[in-house]
């Protein structure tokens, strides 16, 4: 995609929530193209691998600022709902095409409750999915603004690669699992000095957070020494500029994240 159309569906998104986008944190794939749109240096090259799904994190509880809930505004802005499952209240999502391409929006929220950890929950009019260890990213985040004048915010690039680093190993999608292990990459080491103040915000986080620290590196140390020859052509073919190398990935982690 390129930069124009990325800044149409962030824009047109975030217009879409209406008042709700106050309480609305982007994260996943997109964050990265936030990053790096809006948040490093824009002269910067190796932009991130497309993504079509907007991850929308929400907290469990919101005020009630609008007679109309989120389902609402989505719905009048074109947005089309879909159930994904039969669980009660089921998954859903919604989806639109923006500029070309169909772009599709889930809500997560964190897991941090006594009783029904995994079961989706109601949250101003949709429905989120439960995520584990994401109150950090709801906590640690940045506002931006879109080219064309939307503002939002979006989960800071170290409580993203923390979070990242953290649930990569629960992927049911082996792809889905190599994207993470690409963004963990992307985002501490192909955003110049943005790269290097997130790596510094990290070791603050796992300051405060020392056990999922452990976490983190016993994950990502373990599937490095297990990593399959298989597994390293299948990480490097996520970043279509030919930079991520085996070499280059062990290296810059162990000496950012994992020391």
């Amino acid at each position: 995609m390129k930069q124009i159309q990325e800044d149409k569906i962030i824009s047109e998104f975030l217009k879409s929530l209406g008042p709700w986008r106050e309480f609305i944190v982007i994260g996943g794939g997109f964050a990265l193209f936030i990053y790096k749109l809006y948040l490093a240096d824009p002269k910067l090259e190796n932009p991130p691998v497309g993504t079509r799904d907007i991850d929308s994190l929400i907290p469990r509880k919101v005020p009630e600022i609008s007679k109309k809930n989120i389902a609402k505004y989505l719905n009048e802005a074109g947005f089309t709902h879909l159930f994904k499952d039969i669980d009660i209240p089921a998954t859903e999502s919604f989806v639109k095409e923006i500029d070309g391409v169909e772009v599709e929006i889930e809500f997560l929220t964190d897991s941090a409750t006594r009783g029904d950890k995994n079961k989706n929950v109601m949250i101003a009019g949709i429905v989120a999915q439960p995520l584990s260890y994401l109150t950090l990213s709801l906590e640690t985040t940045i506002e931006f603004r879109t080219y064309l004048g939307e503002t939002g915010k979006v989960v800071s690039p170290s409580a993203w690669i923390f979070h990242k680093g953290l649930t990569f190993t629960r992927r049911k999608s082996s792809s889905k699992m190599f994207k993470d292990l690409y963004g963990i990459w992307y985002v501490a080491t192909q955003l110049g000095d943005f790269s290097e103040q997130a790596l510094i915000e990290f070791t603050f986080l796992s300051q405060q957070h020392p056990k999922w620290l452990q976490t983190f590196q016993k994950q990502v140390s373990n599937w490095m020494s297990k990593a399959s020859p298989s597994d390293w052509s299948k990480l490097e073919a996520q970043d279509p500029s030919g930079k991520l190398k085996k070499i280059g990935f062990q290296r810059s982690l162990k000496i950012s994240l994992l020391s």
